[in-house]
Order: C-alpha cells, then structure tokens, then sequence
C-alpha cells in the first residue's frame, strides 16, 4: 500500500506545476468535508484526492504484493445559474490533459511513487461528484 503522506505531497507538488489549479483537498467522509466545499470560491479548479485502494496482485504466499488502485478529480466550482455542465467541462478539459502530461512525464522520468501501468489511465467525465462542481475523474493503477 502507499504511503498517504508520500501520496499527497506528491499531487500538491504537481498541482504547483499545472496552471488553473488552485488548490489540493483529500476527500474524506465527514462533517468537515461538507464546510471545506463550501469555502471554496466560484471559479476555483481543485484537485481532489481519494486514498488508494489497495488490492492483492499475489499469486501464492512467496509472491505477495499489491496492487494500488488510484482516482483523482480535477473539479471546477461554478454557479448553476450562470454556467451549464458542459461549459465547465471545456473548461476544465484543458487542466486535466495538462495534469495528465505530467503524471506521464513523471513516470517518463523514473518517479519512484509514480510507477503507473499507463494502460489503465482512463478519464471520465464528472458532473455530479458534489453539487455545483464538474469536472474529470482519472484513474490508474499503480505498479507495485
């Protein structure tokens, strides 16, 4: 399993590196969750990290190792009455393909926590993750 502060500092060091982002927030369920949403400004693109999901990869005892499953939201808050979904969709396209860019240039270059099977990265499309935030979800699975 990965180690979650190693997790974390890793995407906000890569938040600093992707323009639009204004911030990371591990998601969490509880109270707190609800009042860090909504401190949140209209407009701001937030880079919302889930723990990993580890998974046995082992086929017998003297093989053990796991599998980490990943998901990261970019999320742009906006206003119901102002913008539609989709609008923020095209908006938001942009900073989750730069993301993206370089999550592959970290592995590219050796990132030791961020040995992704690159054939598992997908993006799906978020319109209602929380209410008034859109955006994109990517996943991936990491090596272990």
């Amino acid at each position: 399993m990965i180690n979650l502060t190693s997790y974390k500092e890793y995407w906000e060091r890569l938040a600093k590196r992707v323009p639009f982002i204004t911030g990371v927030l591990p998601v969490t369920v509880d109270e707190a969750m609800a009042k860090r949403l909504t401190s949140l400004k209209i407009g701001s693109v937030t880079l919302f990290v889930l723990p990993p999901a580890a998974e046995s990869e082992a086929k017998n005892v003297d093989n053990f190792k796991e599998g980490n499953q990943c998901v990261v939201f970019v999320m742009e808050k906006y206003d119901p009455q102002r913008r539609d979904t989709w609008n923020v969709l095209e908006s938001s396209q942009l900073v989750v393909e730069q993301l993206k860019t370089q999550m592959i240039e970290d592995l590219a270059s050796g990132c030791a926590l961020m040995r992704f099977d690159i054939s598992t990265l997908n993006t799906l499309p978020e319109t209602q993750f929380f209410a008034g935030f859109a955006g994109w979800s990517v996943g991936f699975k990491i090596i272990a």
